[in-house]
């Protein structure tokens, strides 16, 4: 007898079993498919219901002559074989323009093209959506004649210039780029910037659990009050934040109407078109009714009704203010990559794309969203997580993303790395599948996505945005994940704390991948110093996650890894083989530098720990003389990876911050 429920999964992704961490096969539970079935908006409740359903599609795949969609090389012609005659058309990818057309009787010839997604239209009907992509992304090569370069690691929210202000601005971290490109440094690496909404839970401070990640967070955009403590008072801070962009709002308004800021303003607005005015009207209503939008009252939960529109005619100012604010945002975010890059950074800006929104946040409440809100992001069960992690993400739904042309995904990566040299995709292991877990259930199962259609989109905005693009790729990696993103042009992660070699120590970094980011380890994990005193193990000691036998086993393994590094100086010894990786990129985390023994965050955790709130351990004016960053930069150099340029810039560097205000 056919299980119908099962056929449907195989044709659109949706897998009924899966390897465990262990290699154990595991069994998704009936009820678990159907949930994620009807997540992704397939009708189904019964075997029958899986029937028609399955059939219904497959009847509209098989009348199809050619597939969704069609990966050609940019610049190359190509041909597609069709079964019967057709009158085609190609279309450019705004739609506006026919690049060709003709009549084909057993293939179609289509031209060479530029980069970008075009629609294949046969007689007369939209048929498949041409990406003609890149040979590879932009590699750091094609910027560097010798590619071997060094940055930085930090969080925004930490850098406060120690008391000066109470939280990170996007204004510091151009002071901050440009004190480190001084050592040398080609990057500074960042958390993600999405915008985290003014009105979000009170539990939620992670930069990974973003509401809307098209935008960007406007906590960045004003410099609050100094404060003392070495944590951030995120209450505090916020208050003080909404105040100052009331306060800078209100004084915007009393320009005369022909200042250049309006101007500016105006463009902005033009170029952000309906999807900055849907995110600012949502805002507006998050300020009336909450941060998520599915406890919403009823009419004000679709995009579309009345409600909504009478809402914003009437809260036209709530709106602009909104809109007021992620323009200076963009600017601002302009500024400091403008001023890294002056101060001798030949990247910049590295900057971070989180895995996906918080499930009631602005994102999933726009009107063409791909994603899905009836499941979660997470992962299976593990050793460090026995139920599983349900993560609160909306996951991107495979069936709706290629509906739309991947123009959601390709618009989300142009936006974030528009100011970026250099982007990081959060779990990129979620381009081939990721792990979806559905409302009200434990269990959860993986989908499938078009893996190499997403690469070629992101190979697409690479090129078009000149940013090179790094693939955390840590995990329970899928065969063959990783041959295809190095052959797509994405670098890797190397993270050197998970790559331990049999005498207890780690691996010679000379045999890192050259395609890669080398560090020693990431925001989730402990710092070099924590890692050695065994910092992260002791906490969860403390707290109770693991007992004092596992703690007393982790603390002998660093101990031992400590032995085989045969110096005394341990911070300084596993940055002097960071310097000497085969890695063509090294990144080095501030906190590491200021031998710090704190992480950013510690995975598992929420009350127990201060995540997401430790202040930089370093001045913009500490940074200049820091005799550990004159090292570092000597290790870098010795090397041939620092920006001698940078190290010969003028410490009196031109200030371009006043163009934000």
């Amino acid at each position: 007898m056919t299980d119908w429920v099962a056929e449907l999964c195989r044709f659109v992704g949706v897998a009924s079993d899966y390897r465990g961490f262990d290699g154990q096969l595991i069994q998704v539970a009936p009820d678990t498919q159907v949930a994620v079935l009807r997540a992704m908006g397939l009708d189904v409740t019964s075997e029958a219901d899986a029937r028609v359903v399955l059939h219904r599609i497959r009847t509209v795949e098989e009348q199809r002559q050619l597939p969704q969609e069609l990966i050609v090389t940019a610049g190359q012609p190509a041909k597609f074989p069709v079964s019967r005659t057709v009158s085609w058309s190609l279309e450019t990818e705004s739609g506006e323009k026919v690049v060709e057309s003709g009549e084909a009787v057993q293939s179609i010839a289509i031209p060479a093209l530029p980069i970008g997604i075009h629609r294949l239209c046969l007689n007369g009907e939209f048929t498949s959506w041409v990406l003609a992509r890149p040979l590879r992304a932009l590699n750091l090569s094609d910027l560097i004649a010798e590619p071997r370069i060094w940055g930085v690691l930090t969080a925004l929210y930490g850098l406060t210039d120690k008391t000066a202000a109470s939280l990170g601005s996007y204004h510091s971290l151009g002071e901050y780029a440009a004190a480190m490109a001084m050592h040398g440094a080609d990057f500074v690496g960042i958390n993600p910037i999405h915008a985290m909404g003014q009105v979000r839970p009170d539990d939620v401070v992670s930069p990974y659990s973003p509401s809307h990640r098209e935008f960007l967070n406007t906590w960045y955009c004003t410099e609050t009050g100094s404060a003392s403590c070495d944590l951030i008072n995120y209450r505090a801070a916020l208050q003080e934040n909404a105040a100052a962009l009331d306060d800078g709002f209100e004084e915007f308004l009393r320009l005369p109407d022909g200042a250049p800021e309006k101007r500016s303003l105006a463009g902005f607005r033009a170029s952000g078109g309906a999807r900055l005015r849907d995110f600012a009207v949502f805002e507006a209503l998050a300020f009336r009714f909450g941060s998520d939008w599915r406890k919403w009252p009823t009419p004000y939960q679709d995009r579309d009704s009345g409600a909504v529109a009478a809402f914003a005619h009437d809260h036209e100012q709530e709106i602009a203010l909104v809109e007021w604010g992620q323009w200076q945002s963009d600017v601002q975010l302009a500024n400091a990559q403008t001023r890294a890059i002056k101060a001798g950074m030949r990247l910049g800006l590295y900057l971070d794309l989180a895995v996906g929104p918080r499930l009631g946040g602005a994102e999933t409440w726009s009107k063409d969203t791909a994603l899905v809100t009836g499941a979660t992001l997470g992962a299976p069960p593990d050793p460090l997580g026995p139920s599983g992690q349900s993560w609160g993400l909306a996951p991107l739904c495979p069936i709706r993303i290629r509906k739309q042309g991947y123009a959601g995904f390709a618009r989300l990566l142009r936006t974030v790395m528009r100011h970026a040299g250099m982007i990081r995709i959060d779990h990129v292991l979620g381009l081939m599948r990721s792990y979806w877990i559905p409302e009200g259930s434990e269990e959860g199962t993986y989908v499938r996505y078009p893996f190499d259609a997403l690469l070629a989109v992101v190979a697409i905005e690479s090129v078009r945005t000149k940013s090179i693009v790094i693939g955390e790729d840590l995990g329970l990696v899928p065969s063959g994940l990783r041959e295809k993103t190095e052959a797509a042009g994405i670098y890797g992660l190397d993270v050197l704390q998970y790559m331990r070699s049999e005498d207890g120590g780690f691996v010679d970094t000379s045999k890192t991948r050259k395609k890669a980011v080398c560090s020693f380890a990431t925001h989730d994990t402990p710092t070099i110093a924590g890692f050695f005193a065994a910092e992260d193990a002791r906490v969860r000691a403390e707290i109770g996650s693991i007992d004092r036998t596992c703690f007393a086993n982790v603390r002998a393994d660093r101990q031992a890894a400590a032995q085989t590094l045969g110096a005394s100086q341990p911070v300084q010894e596993i940055h002097r083989r960071l310097a000497r990786s085969n890695s063509e990129i090294v990144a080095v985390q501030l906190d590491d530098i200021a031998e710090r023994k704190d992480q950013q965050n510690l995975p598992g955790t929420v009350d127990e720990f201060p995540n997401w709130r430790l202040k930089a351990p370093f001045s913009v004016s500490d940074i200049k003389t820091s005799d550990a960053f004159v090292c570092l930069g000597t290790e870098m150099s010795a090397q041939s990876r620092s920006n001698q340029n940078g190290m010969e810039k003028d410490n009196d560097l031109q200030d371009c911050s006043h163009v934000a205000h």
